[in-house]
């Protein structure tokens, strides 16, 4: 369920604590100056362990299994965390969902096969999601975006590509026999994809266009596609009322907040 008022200001008080100045400094730039944070400023991103530590018993509720397991893939992100660091701190965060590390937990645990994204920027959370399943030895991303990057700093230009970089840059090539990217809006491409022969789907994330329309035609048309047990997720739960009123809906009384703003809940198995 969504997270009370005293959970709400617990995790606030959790990530702020851990890192004051660089929350201080993220709140700055952001919300005051109103301008696009690099990757570097994002405390979510410099540290993905207070993130964690609040989305954890989440997790395991979500999952049935037990925290030391979840613990253990959380403790493989480590040089992975180290390396984006070095590689991508100066470069702005362009919509990037900051809990895609919460995703790679979710997907090494749950070991899904099929698994499809909406709204692609970077690639942050497609990178975090082919790592895992990297280390899974099995399963494949469709990643689906328009070639727009979600720039909020209007001193930077709006094409695609962030000067040089296409999206989903941030997708290594060791990465891409995972993976494949669809440009076009999820309307144009996700029924084709849905109707696909092959796997169930297994794992389907909402980060596309944060609308209502938009939010409650994903959840309708991939929900009925997914495997019992699947997994349905979706980053900004708080923007209309879509996810609300689809998990009364389905009957999806067991679902998780996970961290600030990301929903997940799990198809029944029966």
């Amino acid at each position: 369920m969504t997270e009370t008022g005293g959970e709400r200001l617990e995790r606030r008080l959790h990530h702020f604590l851990a890192h004051p100045l660089a929350w201080l400094r993220y709140i700055w730039v952001r919300e005051v100056r109103q301008r696009e944070v690099p990757f570097g400023l994002n405390p979510r991103f410099l540290d993905w362990r207070p993130m964690y530590r609040v989305a954890r018993p989440g997790l395991a509720r979500l999952t049935g299994h037990p925290t030391a397991e979840l613990d253990g893939y959380f403790a493989e992100l480590a040089p992975l965390a180290a390396g984006l660091r070095k590689e991508v701190g100066a470069l702005p965060s362009a919509g990037a969902l900051m809990q895609a590390p919460l995703l790679y937990v979710l997907v090494r645990t749950l070991r899904p096969r099929r698994l499809i994204e909406t709204g692609i920027s970077s690639g942050y959370s497609a990178r975090l999601l082919l790592e895992a399943l990297r280390r899974n030895a099995a399963g494949h991303l469709d990643s689906i975006g328009i070639d727009l990057f979600a720039l909020r700093d209007p001193s930077r230009p709006a094409e695609s590509g962030l000067g040089s970089r296409p999206v989903g840059w941030l997708v290594t090539e060791e990465l891409k026999d995972r993976w494949t990217l669809h440009l076009g809006r999820s309307e144009e491409v996700l029924p084709t994809l849905l109707d696909a022969a092959g796997d169930p789907l297994d794992f389907f994330l909402h980060d596309s266009l944060h609308q209502y329309p938009t939010m409650r035609w994903e959840y309708t048309t991939a929900y009925p596609k997914l495997a019992p047990g699947g997994l349905l997720l979706s980053h900004d739960i708080h923007a209309n009322a879509a996810w609300p009123e689809f998990m009364s809906e389905e009957k999806l009384t067991n679902w998780v907040e996970l961290d600030h703003d990301l929903g997940a809940a799990r198809r029944p198995l029966v």
